[in-house]
């Protein structure tokens, strides 16, 4: 089996701007996530770019910027699987060959190169087509409420009123947390970035699966970043 890692990163964000750059601790976001990958198992590494600054950033940690992410597939609207079967179409032409994709998105700087070789070494033994990385819910669905415009409010789940404790709740839960994607080569051709029928878990402890959205995520890994 054969893996090769890729870092998607549009150079501007509409949460925050140019949040794949953005400096937490004096370093640029998206370095974390680079020197992590350095760490790993993985010996291919390419950035999918349209970004001169995220390009030189990724050049020091001997990650390939031989592929440019052309602005058609570099807008707010594309799709994960859109920019990798567009990857997929270039490393073909240059007759790139891999198993699997490896994507590490650069908005989880507290996800470490263990976890990344952890994930592979899953989905080696278990042979799947493809693999996330979860984390148990920070907040249960049986505690999400909607509020409607008049200020009423009812639970998502109807069936939330059958427990009052979380520890009488019957099923546990998790959510996708975004750090870890493995894609077999099968299922980016056909612009699928899971398969439900053999596909894989890789669960992380909750401190390490925020996946920043906004200055207030940017904050706490900031301070958790200095406790490593």
């Amino acid at each position: 089996m054969k893996f090769l890692a890729v870092v998607p990163a549009r150079s501007n964000s509409k949460s925050i701007y140019k949040k794949n750059t953005f400096p937490i601790n004096n370093k640029p976001l998206i370095e974390y996530t680079f020197e992590e990958l350095k760490k790993s198992i993985i010996k291919k590494k390419y950035l999918l770019s349209d970004g001169s600054y995220i390009s030189k950033l990724a050049k020091k940690f001997d990650i390939s910027t031989d592929y440019s992410r052309p602005k058609n597939v570099s807008k707010s609207t594309t799709s994960l699987a859109e920019t990798l079967l567009h990857f997929y179409k270039w490393t073909k032409s240059k007759k790139i060959f891999y198993d699997y994709l490896v994507v590490l998105q650069p908005t989880s700087p507290l996800r470490n190169y263990k976890d990344i070789n952890s994930a592979i070494k899953i989905v080696k033994r278990k042979k799947y087509k493809s693999l996330f990385s979860v984390s148990e819910s920070l907040e249960h669905p049986y505690e999400s409420i909607k509020i409607d415009q008049k200020g009423k409010w009812k639970h998502i789940l109807n069936k939330s009123k059958l427990y009052y404790r979380r520890q009488d709740y019957d099923f546990k839960s998790y959510f996708i947390n975004g750090a870890i994607f493995i894609i077999h080569r099968e299922l980016v051709i056909r612009k699928r970035i899971y398969d439900i029928k053999n596909h894989g878990f890789f669960i992380m402890p909750k401190y390490r699966s925020i996946d920043i959205n906004d200055l207030d995520e940017i904050k706490i890994v900031g301070s958790l970043l200095k406790e490593k």
